[in-house]
């Protein structure tokens, strides 16, 4: 046996254990990796990505910057030369810092105004507000454009003591250098000052506005004591307002500046200056020439030609201005036909400039010398824009194509390559082609609006898509330089200095040649100081103070005759390249500027059309609200009023439009498209997409939520609203769909990504009756149509429109807070309290009432006196007497007299706390139902406790303690109950026994009345209950006035008093002795053998109405006696509450306005915190609104 040995078995298992374990390792790692990828997709930035330069936390300003001025930069061995540049480099830097503050603050300001001046109506009493506070920046302005004055003053002075014929430093060194850089601020400067002059001229109310605010001043001036103004102020503050409007307003600032005194005597001459005249003219003719014959390296540079042209009409309208010289027709007549090229011009807002109206306006003589068959700008820009409109779709498209072409460039060719110069190459191309196509895109649309804008040619929808579809390039192409900025960041620097150095390596050479020539003269030290200046700006920073010098210097180095043609264009290609670079983001920021979208917002809605039609466009749509935000940089230097105000009307406008033809529609169709397809077996519509095809609208779900200033709009957040909402609201109305809209949530899961909230209602019940819900919001309705009844516990609907009568038991009740919850009990009680309060208060003024009060204090008087004679019992005479008496006083059209309409007020209190009584008896119902999950009562067992004992999370815990305090208020609620009647008593009770309210002491005297009025009207509803077919009006129970007198009587102390009259022991004791008199005489009647029959049936008429009385007051005294029960509970005992102000008036029986009553803080977990007089919210429905809507 020691040698035997077994065979080894082998089933495989131990090999498919490894096999599974393998399986599982592999699972594990492809979902893994699946989930690394999802995190580095949803962590890097891609096209896709809604791009929100608004929430970015940190943002990069690759502006070159440098802390060293003018004065230590310019440091040469040459000090006049050093003179030259300082006083050049600085006036052109004034006039840079002119141009922007006029650009980013001026020009906004009254862009602005005049646009919401309009909007406002121009209100009287508001727009002279506004121009109040619009005032301080007109004198600024007014102060600007002065300053602007002075500038070109100065700077034409200083040109003209340069160039002259007399001038050593002219003769020697600068008689072939052409300083354009001088003359291109200074034209850039002019171009500002007749911007301002369109944009105040067609701001038609800004000027209207400025008219009714001056005649207001004309206003105090005709009464000056009665606005506590001086005369002298008011005549300085009228001399402020002419000289604003002249300088301001008129449209005059471009003229008054160019037809300055530029003459000095003496000192200066300008105008008879001939070596200024021809530079003016060198620099024209120059200008003319790049714009019309640019091509090759200029070509590729960035920039809107259109600006470029208005640039040089201003100028030529200055240089005639100055010289008034017209020997060179031809210039002029190749700048007027060139309009042809360019045939209007947007300037901001909704101004544009027209050149041949300002020509006309400004060189009058040469458009008159011009030929008549030329003289046709009209028919110029009616041709230009019919030649637009025919090739504008095929312009958009091509232009959409070269976007998409470079935002794939811009993704993928920024990329590092192995030789750094041409990566930076490959980048600068880039950088400065999207550059270029934002300026074409731009002006594309600036001119195609404006065209029929100004020739008043409507625009079609088609075009209005395509016009905001160059919107959305403009803010993709900015998009893509934002995404792109970090690595922008990284080489703009290594950019600049490979630029910079490429400048350098051109001037270097030129510096070796001049050294190399050892005999010196004037312009050649001051070309090589010239060299050294331009090779030190190139050391340091692209900062705008460096590039004007550089730009000063390189006029004097390439005035030399020895420099190449194509040398020449190369530097200024570096130069200008470099200059872009320096500000690019600037420009970039220029260029995509969507500010417009202000004013041309009515276009919104027509594209928002096109979006829904076309949903696979939906993306596009941040794009469009990219645009709109732009708008914020114009509204937020609106200094007439709160530019919050502007923003938020602003915000409505396009939200609404948003909502009304995106959202609310999209929010439909998805519906509709969700119950189509759960309805699908039904054919209820034809789905075929080969027929119709099928609107796919999850895109528009799909969006990241939009950001339009200071709003978010989640789509998705909307249209999950909408169905949550839709789908309650359907659910409660039909219980029996639950599982219907249950499977459209989940079809909206699995088809939209949508993630809807489970309302959790309960199941349905036929036992629902009329919602507690609906009562509550009608108690005053309710307690008018329906009866009560004291014992059964119910309503009875009193008129019914169909067959049968509505009817409401505590079960139904009870169902009600089972969908409700149990807070909304107290909410009940609230809204109880303040319909009682209400009624009370007409309880207090029908006894207040002379007449009525009148009769009751006889009654006290008379039942003080003749009480002992009446055995202590109040006579039916008296009462029956008193119900005549009120009886007389008038009567309805219905013939209800006022004490029938007083009993009919008793009735509806009464109803109204037998309807608290049944809410009680309800939650206690479902109370019970609810609580009989409890194991035992007596020993809860405390959830919490358990879980911190096993040491669960926190959530575990606070959610044990949560249930712990459920069950805890569900078995005090079941064990006590809520003393409604109780605190309903406590909260009334001191101000109706206040001495103010004295009058409604005497009410225990009334109630005999009351008791009639009310057994008539119950004999008469029953008469009419028991006739054949007559359903109208006939009831059987109305135990609310029962109810009624008992709670009134509590509320009034006047239990005691009642009592003491003794009434229904003198009524029944009245009946029953009538009854008994009237049996006796009939049998005897019945007896004697010559009987009258008449006088038979009279007597059994008699016994039977009496016998009817009578069974009516005793069903009133039992219902009396058992609503008393009610009400036997001890108060609590209070401090007097003086009478306030509104007690003067005896008619404030019910707590003053605002007051709550303290209903069962601690019982269902609702306590009216106060509110507007009281009234507590309802209870929530289903999920609330979107924030941003």
């Amino acid at each position: 046996m020691a040698d035997y040995e077994f065979d080894p078995f082998d089933d495989g298992s131990s090999r498919r254990v490894g096999e599974r374990q393998v399986q599982k390792m592999q699972q594990f790692a492809s979902e893994y990796g699946t989930q690394l990828r999802e995190i580095g997709e949803a962590l890097d930035s891609t096209l896709s990505e809604v791009w929100d330069p608004i929430s970015d936390p940190i943002g990069l300003d690759l502006t070159p910057y440098e802390q060293c001025g003018l004065i230590e930069l310019v440091r040469t061995d040459n000090k006049l030369l050093n003179k030259l540049m300082l006083v050049f480099s600085s006036l052109c830097l004034e006039c840079k810092k002119l141009v922007a503050r006029a650009r980013d603050h001026f020009i906004p300001v009254l862009l602005i105004a005049g646009h919401d001046l309009k909007e406002s109506k121009l209100r009287e009493g508001n727009t002279q507000v506004q121009m109040g506070e619009l005032l301080p920046t007109l004198t600024d302005f007014s102060n600007f454009v002065t300053r602007c004055d002075n500038v070109v003053l100065n700077v034409v002075r200083q040109l003209a003591s340069l160039y002259h014929p007399e001038q050593k430093m002219y003769k020697s060194s600068f008689k072939g250098v052409h300083m354009g850089t001088v003359f291109d601020h200074l034209a850039e400067l002019l171009t500002v000052l007749a911007i301002l002059d369109e944009v105040v001229i067609q701001n038609p109310a800004l000027s209207q506005a400025w008219a009714m605010y001056k005649r207001m001043t004309k206003n105090i001036r005709r009464d000056p004591d009665r606005y506590l103004v001086e005369e002298e102020e008011l005549g300085q503050f009228e001399k402020l307002l002419l000289s604003l409007e002249g300088q301001l307003f008129d449209g005059l600032i471009y003229q008054n500046c160019v037809e300055q005194m530029f003459d000095f005597p003496g000192v200066v001459e300008v105008t008879t200056n001939p070596a200024l005249l021809q530079e003016f003219n060198i620099y024209l003719k120059a200008t003319v020439s790049r714009l019309t014959t640019q091509s090759g390296a200029d070509a590729s540079l960035p920039g809107y030609r259109g600006h470029k042209y208005m640039r040089i009409c201003a100028f030529y309208g200055f240089y005639w201005a100055i010289f008034k010289d017209p020997q060179d027709p031809k210039l002029f007549q190749v700048l007027w036909e060139l309009n042809r090229v360019y045939p209007i011009m947007h300037l901001a807002g909704k101004a544009a400039w027209i050149s041949t109206e300002f020509l006309k306006k400004k060189v009058p003589y040469m458009v008159k010398s011009m030929p008549p068959q030329k003289v046709k700008p009209a028919e110029w820009r009616d041709e230009y824009r019919k030649n637009l409109a025919r090739t504008f779709s095929e312009s958009v498209s091509k232009y959409s194509q070269d976007v998409a072409v470079w935002m794939v460039r811009m993704e993928s060719d920024l990329a590092s390559r192995a030789d750094l110069r041409k990566t930076l190459d490959a980048r600068i191309s880039l950088l400065f082609c999207g550059l270029g196509l934002a300026n074409e895109i731009s002006a594309l649309f600036h001119t195609f609006k404006s065209l029929h804008v100004t020739m008043r040619s409507p625009i079609s929808e088609a075009n209005i898509c395509k016009l905001l579809l160059l919107v959305e390039l403009l803010k993709s192409i900015e998009a893509t330089y934002h995404r792109r900025s970090v690595l922008i960041g990284e080489t703009a620097g290594l950019m600049m200095q490979q630029l910079s150095f490429a400048l350098q390596s051109t001037l270097l050479p030129l510096r070796v040649a001049l050294q190399s020539n050892k005999k010196y003269s004037d312009a050649k030290l001051d070309t090589l100081a010239s060299i050294h200046l331009s090779l030190q700006m190139l050391n340091g920073p692209s900062t705008p103070a460096r590039q004007v010098l550089l730009d000063l210097c390189l006029h004097r180095v390439l005035a030399l005759s020895a420099i190449k043609d194509t040398t020449l264009a190369q530097v200024r290609y570096y130069k200008k390249q470099l200059e872009i670079l320096s500000r690019l983001q600037g420009e970039i920021r220029d260029a995509c500027d969507t500010s417009f979208m202000l004013w041309n917002v009515a276009m919104l809605p027509v594209y928002l059309q096109h979006l829904f039609q076309h949903p696979q466009q939906a993306p596009k749509l941040p794009y469009m609200f990219a645009a709109l935000n732009d708008c914020a940089r114009v509204i937020d230097e609106a200094r007439h009023t709160d530019p919050s105000k502007i923003r938020d009307r602003f915000c409505k406008k396009v939200i609404a439009s948003l909502r009304q033809e995106i959202i609310a529609r999209v929010c439909d169709s998805i519906e509709i498209d969700l119950r189509l397809h759960i309805h699908s077996h039904l054919k209820v519509s034809d789905r075929n997409p080969f027929k119709k095809p099928v609107q796919n609208f999850a895109p528009f779900v799909m969006l990241k939520p939009i950001r339009l200033m200071d709003h978010n709009i989640d789509i998705r957040m909307h249209v999950s609203h909408h169905l949550d909402t839709s789908f309650y609201n359907l659910t409660t109305v039909a219980q029996y769909n639950w599982k219907t809209y249950e499977e459209m949530r989940n079809l909206a899961k699995e088809k939209y990504g949508l993630d809807l909230i489970q309302p959790h209602l309960p199941g349905q019940t036929l036992e629902q009756g009329l919602d507690i819900l609906m009562i509550m919001r009608n108690i005053h309705v309710f307690v008018n149509r329906y009866s009560y009844n004291l014992n059964n516990e119910i309503f009875v609907e009193k008129e019914a429109e169909g067959k049968f009568l509505k009817t409401i038991n505590v079960q139904h009740i009870a169902n009600s807070i089972r969908t409700h919850g149990t807070g909304i009990m107290n909410t009940t009680v609230n809204f109880t309290y303040q319909f009682l309060r209400r009624k009370f208060v007409i309880f207090s003024q029908f006894l207040y009432d002379e007449h009525i009060k009148g009769k009751l204090y006889k009654e006290a008087r008379y039942w003080k006196a003749n009480r002992e004679k009446d055995d202590n019992q109040y006579p039916y005479e008296r009462a029956d007497r008193l119900v005549k008496d009120i009886r007389r006083l008038g009567t309805t059209a219905q013939g209800q007299s006022y004490l029938d309409q007083f009993r009919k007020l008793v009735t509806e209190i009464g109803n109204a706390m037998g309807y608290i009584r049944m809410v009680r008896s309800g939650g206690l119902s479902f109370t019970s139902n609810a609580i009989k999950f409890v194991p035992d009562l007596s020993d809860i067992v405390q959830f919490g406790e358990l879980c911190e004992k096993e040491g669960l999370s926190a959530e575990t815990i606070a959610a044990a303690k949560n249930l712990d305090h459920c069950v805890e208020n569900m078995s005090k609620n079941f064990a006590e109950g809520t003393q409604y009647f109780r605190m309903l008593v406590n909260v009334f009770a001191t101000e109706f026994r206040n001495e103010s309210n004295s009058h409604l002491q005497q009410f225990f005297l009334i109630v005999p009345a009351l008791t009639l009025s009310y057994v008539d009207h119950m004999m008469n509803l029953k008469d009419k209950l028991a006739k054949k077919g007559g359903k109208a009006g006939g009831h059987f129970t109305d135990d609310g006035f029962a109810v009624g007198i008992a709670y009134i009587l509590k509320l009034l102390d006047q239990e005691v008093q009642f009592k003491g009259l003794h009434w229904f022991e003198r009524v029944l004791h009245k009946y029953r002795t009538e009854i008994a008199a009237s049996s006796k005489e009939q049998k005897n009647q019945s007896t004697e053998q010559e009987r009258d029959e008449d006088v038979l049936a009279s007597l059994n008429l008699t016994l039977l109405k009496k016998s009817k009385y009578l069974r009516e007051f005793e069903l009133l005294h039992y219902s009396f006696s058992g609503a008393s029960v009610f009400f036997k509970f001890s108060e609590p005992k209070q401090e007097p509450i003086e009478a306030d102000a509104a007690a003067a008036a005896p008619v404030a029986a019910a707590p003053a306005q605002g007051d709550n009553v303290p209903v069962a803080q601690a019982d269902y977990g609702y306590v009216d915190q106060g509110g507007e007089q009281g009234m507590p919210p309802p209870p929530p429905p289903p999920p609330p609104p979107p924030p941003g809507w």
